[in-house]
């Protein structure tokens, strides 16, 4: 039992310092939602692939309509829905007479090649992506394109966050999602980037092709953002990918609905830890779940007596208010401020979720929309 706290508190120094060198790279950030001015002479092209999104499809169309961009292309790419979702796109688009909507169907299948299919139906040199249970302020496309200026730059990437909610596991996304953003903020600062979301993020057309798009990996079931910019980087190196943490690039995506919807989605990710090649990719992913494995033992500590309790409230305390003020300041660039309590919630939730998920990924076929 002597060794044991030594080892537990090994491993939290371990995580402190994680959080400190990761914050480290999120001080310069400033909040703000004022749109830049620059780069509206760009004839720009929106991706946004679909499959059986009929309960989301009213809000996509009327967001993406408010989109300020006057030069745009916004091609919507179903991918054999089963839920009618596309005869509502079809419908909206002829009765609004929106001729910068464009309807097409994915000729493959999945996600990849209904990407591959939007970008070879681009009219635009610059592309960008998002999702379709996402939300775009007014000016995204104009705040995203102000990094394409340089002609040095081939790929673009934004933060993403759910959207808030009533319940405590909203709020336990958020800050999850905190951690995810705080650590893809790190890496491209560093010039090692390790992941990005297609939800907000944006190419040139000649880079895709240049790179072959998504060739190579079409058996992996997600994965179509992070894949493609370890290509793009490979080729072009860390000056061409450019990463956008400011507010007035944020996108907004709905929370999973439960638990068990979450646990999915985020094994679906975990489960091509080791089909990167970038070896930060499986040193992180192991990392964090040895950690978090370590946080789960603590418990232990208890067994020790009065002296193991105090230790075990000594370790608790020290995890939680890290992770309050680092987190934290991430939320509060976006102006999220979850309490306290919901932050003691995700920090003994925390542990337990990853664990969860790294055997999810291992032992466990993920699906997403129906397809394993």
């Amino acid at each position: 039992m002597n060794l044991l706290p030594i080892l537990l508190f090994a491993a939290l120094v371990v995580y402190l310092l994680a959080l400190v060198v990761l914050s480290s790279k999120w001080k310069r950030i400033k909040a703000t939602k004022e749109p830049v001015q620059g780069g509206v002479d760009y004839p720009v092209t929106l991706l946004v692939p679909f499959r059986n999104e009929r309960e989301n499809i009213d809000k996509l169309l009327g967001n993406l309509a408010n989109l300020s961009y006057p030069n745009l292309q916004i091609i919507l790419i179903d991918d054999h829905s089963e839920d009618g979702g596309e005869k509502l796109v079809e419908e909206w688009i002829s009765t609004e007479k929106k001729h910068n909507f464009k309807l097409i169907s994915n000729q493959g299948r999945g996600k990849k090649a209904a990407l591959e299919q939007g970008v070879v139906m681009a009219n635009a040199n610059i592309i960008l992506t998002t999702d379709a249970d996402c939300a775009l302020s007014a000016d995204w496309v104009q705040n995203m394109l102000m990094a394409f200026d340089d002609p040095s730059v081939q790929m673009v990437a934004g933060p993403i966050m759910t959207k808030g909610g009533n319940r405590i596991f909203d709020h336990f996304q958020q800050i999850d999602w905190a951690g995810i953003l705080l650590m893809t903020n790190f890496f491209f600062s560093i010039k090692k980037p390790i992941m990005c979301s297609a939800a907000n993020m944006g190419y040139r057309k000649e880079v895709f092709y240049h790179v072959k798009g998504y060739q190579g990996n079409h058996g992996n079931l997600s994965g179509d953002d992070s894949f493609l910019l370890e290509k793009v980087y490979q080729r072009f190196g860390p000056q061409a990918i450019r990463y956008l943490p400011e507010s007035n690039v944020l996108v907004k995506t709905n929370p999973a609905s439960s638990p068990r919807r979450f646990l999915a989605q985020r094994a679906r990710w975990a489960s091509k830890w080791n089909k990167h090649q970038f070896w930060q990719n499986a040193g992180g992913a192991m990392l964090s779940a040895v950690l978090s494995f370590a946080s789960i033992c603590s418990v232990l500590l208890i067994l020790a007596g009065p002296t193991g309790v105090g230790m075990f409230a000594l370790y608790w305390f020290l995890k939680l208010i890290f992770e309050y003020f680092v987190l934290g300041r991430v939320l509060k660039t976006y102006e999220i401020k979850p309490s306290i309590g919901y932050f003691i919630v995700a920090s003994i939730c925390h542990p337990i979720y990853v664990v969860a998920v790294a055997f999810l990924s291992f032992f466990v076929k993920t699906s997403w929309k129906g397809r394993k």
